[in-house]
Parts: structure tokens; C-alpha cells; sequence
């Protein structure tokens, strides 16, 4: 068995508006721009603050989104700077990781991630960062909850969907899509205010439900894991 943790909001979290529509609403670009700022900052390996403004501005103007590039170069400096300090690790998140470690879980990382958000990451998990198979976004140029996200990472482990377990925080990016590829999965409801209809979905029987639902990261007990696993 494999463990495959989402990162952002499961792992660790930041403000509650994500950065596309930070982004959005700073260049005035309306709510119609967000999901194609989300796949620029997501799918994109931008190095700096400057390689994502310029991908942005080349980018929205295909969509007819005209930006300024110096204000979109002002922008995402503000933004990125704000991301390497504001990311914060979950309460009970480095305890799970250890525990994981000491139990000899093997484990992973698939997430939906840009470059600053991870860099905290790294920062908080080195060991995890350097040490442990990572599958993110940024660097894939794949989202979840595309299939051929999860597919990419079972692949390269070589290991078939029901030697895993997916662990995530979104039902629509993390949990439905491993469900349906046969991958068993841990909904972590760290913010189930967002999570509303999907929950409601899953208690009425329209959907299907993951194999363990928890409050928090801090309740994903080895025990738990293994016997939910069926291994």
C-alpha cells in the first residue's frame, strides 16, 4: 500500500481566497478569469514572479483578457512573496507525517500546487520534500481531477489503483476522481464549509463515498489507515 497526500488545505493551508482569484480580483479581470488563472498558476513552472507575468499576460491575451504586463508583473511579486509567508502546517499534520514514517507507510505526494505554496512546503517537510516520490502540478502540467494525474503517479510507482490510498481535503479534485479510478480514499473535511454540496451529495446516495471521512488531518491514525486499506 501506498499513501498519495494532496498538499494545499490538507497538509498545509493559507488564506481563505485562493491565489487565482487573488490574482483576478487585483488585476480587475472579474470572476470569468479565475479558472484559467488557476491553470496558469498551477500547470505552469514559472521560476519567479517575472516568468509568471509574462505567461499571464501571454496567456489572457489569447483569451482576449488584455493585462498590463507591469501591472501584472507588480501583482504576482505581491502575490508570490505573500505565499512563502502566509502558508501555515495544519494542526496534527507533522505528526501524521511521522507517524506514517515510523509505521513504514510508504507514501507520496499528488497535488494541485504552484511554485511559492510548495516552496513552504519543501521548507516545513525537507525530509518528505527530498525524500519521497512527489507528483504536483507545477511541474506535471496536470490538474486534478483530471484521471491522467492519478494514472501518471500509479504508473511510475508501478503499482496498481487498489495498492493506494488517496488522502485529500476536496471531494471534486481529491476523492471522486481516485474513487472512480479505483484508488481507496480519506476525505479530510478541514473545510467542509466548501465542501457543502458534496457532502450533501454523499449523505443522499449521489454520489459515492469515500472509505474514511475525517474532521482533520491530526485524526488519520495509522490504525485507521490500514484497517480502512483492506490489504
Amino acid at each position: 500500500m501506498i499513501v498519495f497526500f494532496d498538499i494545499g488545505s490538507t497538509l498545509i493551508d493559507g488564506p481563505p481566497l485562493g491565489p487565482a482569484r487573488r490574482l483576478s480580483d487585483t488585476l480587475g479581470l472579474g470572476s470569468e478569469a479565475v479558472s484559467e488563472l488557476e491553470r496558469i498558476l498551477f500547470r505552469s513552472p514559472a521560476r519567479d514572479p517575472e516568468e509568471l507575468a509574462n505567461t499571464i499576460v501571454n496567456r489572457m491575451g489569447v483569451n482576449r483578457l488584455r493585462v498590463d504586463r507591469n501591472r501584472a508583473l507588480e501583482a504576482c511579486t505581491t502575490l508570490w512573496n505573500a505565499q512563502l509567508e502566509e502558508a501555515y502546517v495544519l494542526p496534527g499534520a507533522r505528526e501524521v507525517i511521522e507517524k506514517r514514517r515510523s509505521a513504514g507507510i510508504p507514501r507520496a505526494y499528488l497535488s494541485n500546487i504552484w511554485p511559492p505554496f510548495y516552496e513552504h512546503f519543501r521548507q516545513e517537510f525537507p525530509e518528505e520534500a527530498e525524500g519521497q516520490p512527489q507528483f504536483l502540478s507545477f511541474q506535471t502540467g496536470l490538474m486534478k481531477p483530471d484521471p491522467a494525474f492519478f494514472q501518471l503517479a500509479l504508473r511510475a510507482l508501478e503499482i496498481r489503483a487498489e495498492e493506494a490510498v488517496m488522502v485529500g481535503d476536496t471531494y471534486k479534485n481529491d476523492i471522486r476522481p481516485a474513487i472512480e479510478l479505483g484508488i481507496r480514499t480519506v476525505w479530510v473535511l478541514h473545510r467542509p464549509e466548501k465542501e457543502k454540496a458534496d457532502m450533501i451529495a454523499v449523505m443522499n446516495g449521489d454520489a459515492p463515498p469515500p472509505d474514511l471521512t475525517l474532521a482533520s488531518i491530526g485524526e488519520l491514525e495509522p490504525s485507521k489507515l490500514l484497517s480502512h486499506a483492506n490489504y
